[in-house]
């Protein structure tokens, strides 16, 4: 008769007096024995039958082996949370590869003069590390990379990181569950693998030329925003600036100040908005922190933490904005369009050739401090004729004007199209660069289809066109984590999103996107630089309706193949918990009144 039973024993010896239990040796080898004769109750044993896991429910039967590639702010998140916060370390190993000779991601490489983060420092922070000294509301890209460092040393995140370790192919391996890797390093190509693979290069990191006929002909200075060339002089230069996106809004401010004469070529009107969360700071375009209101933050984390959540809050509810024919988009976008008038001294021609006719927002709203103004200086031109080719001594436009100039800024843009530039194979042969060819099509920005044990932070239809990108990054951490775990102590070989499954995302997001800004009349990014088509880089609807949808993992909507090509319930071991092994353990813990 069972009784109530405290034991004294160690967690040790209660495990060692179990003879369920094998102690020694390799998990995956822990099985019990095979009966002979192969019977049981008089009846030879059904196929699915496979010997007993000799440890407790849910004991890994080996670790994982998890490389992500790219050591910038999303995988530095996922480090804290492997290391610190579900502490991971038990089941698995982490490898990361870093192409660059540090870490920093989009604020290593991007030094462009100028280069700062649109959103509000104080939540383009790190959520366990907020940062109670930012110089300003709107931080520069130095400074968001100085703070990143420093908080990637105080939580040693970079304690797996290979830096100069460039992924150049991966492919599934369906037999073994594992990704085969090729990493070069230097004139060595690595072999290596490993059974989770994790893209966390960002969705703007393969920088591109535009394509204009003649581009390299150039006989001038010629340089890309995201491979800035900090030796060369711009003083007392003739510049042209390709481009009105976010990089080209903060280089012209900058450049003007030294420039003989800039020239913007600009193909495409667009808005230049508030910052977002500049209620906060009372509609300013900036606003520099007292050493007060730093000492209050320092002092008071309570403080800083409402300071924080009022940003975020703001953040959120302004939503609202980005719904087509809703009142907020209405009085936003007269609201944008006075305030870029005025900006520009009331010009009008100016204004005809600067200010959109489609919603505030469809394309990535953008403060650009300066850039407006720039127009109103007499060494400022605007082209907006398109250009037909590039010459030996500057631009020539359709309207067959050349524009002769000393330097050529491309500040035109990433490949956002979302396909690897390297290959990567899934099931059947399968690369990633062929499956999306005609469209990106993701599992909620994070998997794809045919594509076993992978995740991607900010994939297509991420949540990158409203709120904070910071928390979205850590949410998809946890969202991995979760299968992470469940892929070790489950002894699952793979997992595939299912073909339905993203099929009836891509085509149900679409049609909530057709409600929202981003599908208007711009040509965007977001839509892969065209007018009329998909939007594949924005999550359809608000970031906060992201948390929700990824905030527990769907197995249903994935194919899972388990190690044991018999019995999918091995994981179940000798029927006991490990709780269960722990003298000190509440083994009542379920009996709450």
């Amino acid at each position: 008769m069972a009784g109530i039973y405290y034991s004294e024993s160690s967690a040790d010896d209660l495990l060692a007096e179990d003879p369920t239990i094998q102690l020694n040796g390799n998990p995956d080898e822990a099985d019990g024995s095979t009966p002979e004769p192969f019977t049981r109750y008089g009846q030879p044993l059904p196929k699915d039958w496979i010997p007993l896991y000799r440890k407790p429910m849910r004991t890994p039967r080996r670790r994982l082996r998890v490389v992500t590639i790219g050591a910038g702010i999303s995988a530095m998140g996922l480090a804290y949370k492997i290391q610190h916060e579900r502490k991971l370390e038990d089941i698995m190993d982490h490898t990361v590869y870093e192409a660059n000779a540090d870490i920093g991601g989009t604020w290593l490489v991007n030094c462009y003069p100028g280069v700062a983060c649109d959103v509000p420092a104080h939540i383009y922070t790190f959520p366990f590390e907020p940062n109670p000294d930012w110089s300003a509301y709107y931080a520069s890209g130095g400074e968001i990379l100085a703070y990143f460092k420093r908080t990637v040393a105080k939580y040693n995140l970079a304690r797996d990181v290979k830096c100069s370790h460039r992924v150049e192919r991966a492919e599934f391996d369906e037999v073994n569950g594992k990704w085969k890797l090729e990493v070069r390093h230097g004139d060595q190509v690595i072999h290596d693998e490993c059974d989770v693979l994790i893209t966390a290069t960002g969705f703007l990191s393969h920088w591109r030329w535009p394509s204009i006929p003649g581009l390299h002909d150039f006989k001038g200075h010629l340089c890309h925003s995201a491979v800035w060339d900090a030796d060369f002089d711009y003083a007392d230069k003739t510049i042209a600036v390709i481009g009105n996106g976010s990089s080209a809004i903060q280089i012209v401010p900058q450049l003007v100040e030294k420039a003989r004469h800039l020239t913007n070529f600009v193909r495409n009107a667009t808005y230049i908005t508030p910052g977002l969360g500049s209620a906060i700071i009372s509609g300013n375009s900036q606003h520099v922190y007292t050493e007060d209101e730093k000492r209050t933050f320092r002092e008071s984390p309570e403080a800083l933490k409402e300071y924080r959540k009022k940003i975020q809050a703001g953040s959120n509810r302004a939503f609202d904005m980005f719904v087509k024919n809703s009142k907020a988009q209405k009085i936003g976008r007269q609201a944008t369009q006075d305030m870029m008038k005025s900006r520009l001294n009331n010009d009008e021609d100016l204004a005809q050739r600067l200010i959109p006719d489609w919603e505030v927002g469809c394309r990535r709203a953008t403060p650009g401090p300066g850039y407006l103004e720039s127009y109103t200086r007499d060494n400022v031109s605007l082209v907006s004729e398109s250009i037909d080719r590039i010459e030996p001594t500057g631009i020539r436009t359709v309207d067959g004007v050349l524009h002769e100039v000393d330097a050529i800024v491309c500040a035109t843009g990433f490949d956002v199209s979302h396909r690897p530039p390297w290959p990567l194979i899934g099931l059947n042969g399968l690369s990633l660069s062929d499956a999306w060819k005609d469209e990106p099509a993701s599992y909620l920005s994070l998997a794809a289809a045919q594509f076993p044990n992978f995740f991607m932070f900010s994939g297509p239809n991420a949540p990158v066109g409203h709120g904070s990108l910071m928390a979205g990054l850590g949410w998809s951490a946890d969202w991995m984590c979760q299968w992470i775990r469940k892929m070790a102590v489950e002894d699952i070989k793979f997992v595939v999103p299912k073909d339905a499954a993203v099929a009836e995302f891509n085509a149900y997001a679409d049609e909530v996107m057709q409600t929202l800004v981003w599908s208007g009349g711009c040509r965007s990014w977001y839509k892969n630089h065209r007018v009329a088509g998909k939007v594949t880089a924005v999550w359809a609807g608000s970031v906060l309706a992201y948390r929700e949808m990824i905030e527990a993992i769907r197995p249903e909507d994935f194919d899972i193949v388990y190690r044991s090509k018999t019995n999918r319930w091995r994981f179940m071991g000798n029927g006991r918990t490990k709780l269960e092994y722990d003298p000190k353990a509440d083994l009542a813990f379920y009996l709450e009144k």
